[in-house]
């Protein structure tokens, strides 16, 4: 197939990134074009370009007040999409969404959009379902949410997990990996990776305020936080404040390109969508949380089932500091022989061949219904 993948928004580092960049992996075998906003890393996009033989890679303009950039641009975009004799838009988030609507309209592609959070931001939601007809989904918490907040049917809907790549995402002994990365720490390492946006960043912000409580129980611990966002200044201020009380427990750091030996070099991560997975991948016992309301807490043999199909996203307990607290002490409980068995579980289900080959069958669907 002949794909263009729309992405409103500049390519950096975040989870949406790392599910694009997946399926562009998992789509080895079929011709892309992406497109990305305007004031992507160019260092990152580059990269892609060198990975891939099989995706050329441009830019728009799809946010801000420009309107007749957008105009330009969804013109341009109509242009490459007959040029290349593109069969099928793959529109990632709500924005891409509505180029893809307009595109469509002017040139008669078919179109899927995918859903990777709730879109709290959206007005007229009720819209939605009249302007997307197919939409894919990374857990069923979205799936639900679509129907009950944004009136889509069911039948609309397709529910395909975030896949990883299993060969990256191996365990490896925790003192090597330390040692690697330069931690000279001996105690146990709480780990969180994310982006810390306004949603996001709240984990942060929720772990540190349940750090008291964590020391309670497991008095060597310390957390080390992995994200870049709008958020990261209030966040190193308040663990600066924590360590002045508990010295060198708290750390907060860049993303990095060695995040498996990050994984594991800890004892725990706290975290959910797709570096849940790469760190069960990585056998190592994972606390679920996303916001700062609710979360789902820790992941066992016993629950993991559910815990991927709400893509680690649960609204099992509310999020308190005492709660956290418990949750992580509960994780630290889990033996090897659990994280293992976690491990397997995941590896027969949520391989980035799996979600590839998904998302051609809806795609393959999708170039059906309008080709009637």
């Amino acid at each position: 197939m002949r794909i263009l993948i729309l992405f409103s928004q500049p390519w950096r580092v975040g989870g949406a990134e790392t599910h694009v960049e997946s399926l562009i992996q998992g789509l080895s075998e079929h011709q892309l074009i992406m497109a990305v906003n305007k004031g992507s890393d160019q260092g990152r996009v580059q990269n892609l370009r060198q990975k891939y033989a099989n995706l050329e890679v441009v830019e728009i303009q799809a946010r801000g007040i420009n309107i007749i950039r957008w105009v330009r641009d969804i013109f341009a975009l109509a242009k490459l999409i007959k040029t290349n004799a593109i069969e099928v838009v793959s529109a990632q988030q709500r924005t891409a969404g509505i180029w893809a609507y307009l595109l469509s309209k002017y040139s008669g592609i078919p179109f899927v959009v995918t859903m990777h959070d709730p879109w709290h931001r959206a007005f007229f939601k009720k819209a939605y379902a009249g302007l997307f007809p197919v939409m894919i989904v990374v857990s069923e918490n979205l799936k639900e949410l679509l129907c009950r907040s944004f009136g889509f049917q069911a039948k609309q809907i397709e529910f395909i997990n975030n896949g990883i790549n299993f060969a990256a995402f191996v365990p490896q002994n925790k003192q090597a990996a330390r040692d690697k990365l330069g931690i000279t720490y001996t105690g146990k390492i709480i780990l969180h990776v994310s982006r810390l946006s306004s949603i996001k960043g709240a984990v942060a912000l929720a772990l540190l305020d349940s750090m008291t409580d964590v020391l309670s129980h497991n008095g060597d611990s310390k957390l080390i936080i992995i994200g870049e966002g709008p958020l990261r200044t209030a966040i190193e201020g308040k663990a600066a404040a924590i360590n002045l009380t508990y010295p060198d427990r708290i750390e907060i750091l860049n993303f990095t390109d060695y995040i498996v030996d990050w994984y594991n070099a800890a004892d725990l991560v706290v975290c959910e969508g797709r570096v849940a997975i790469e760190a069960i991948a990585c056998e190592r016992p994972i606390v679920a949380i996303r916001n700062g309301s609710m979360f789902f807490g820790a992941v066992t043999p016993e629950n993991i089932q559910e815990a991927i199909a709400v893509n680690f996203d649960g609204t099992v307990f509310p999020v308190t500091p005492e709660k956290i607290a418990e949750e992580i002490n509960k994780a630290f409980q889990l033996q090897s022989k659990q994280t293992g068995e976690m491990a397997q579980f995941i590896d027969s289900r949520l391989s980035i061949a799996d979600m590839a080959k998904k998302y051609c069958q809806v795609f393959i669907e999708a170039i059906r219904r309008r080709g009637r």
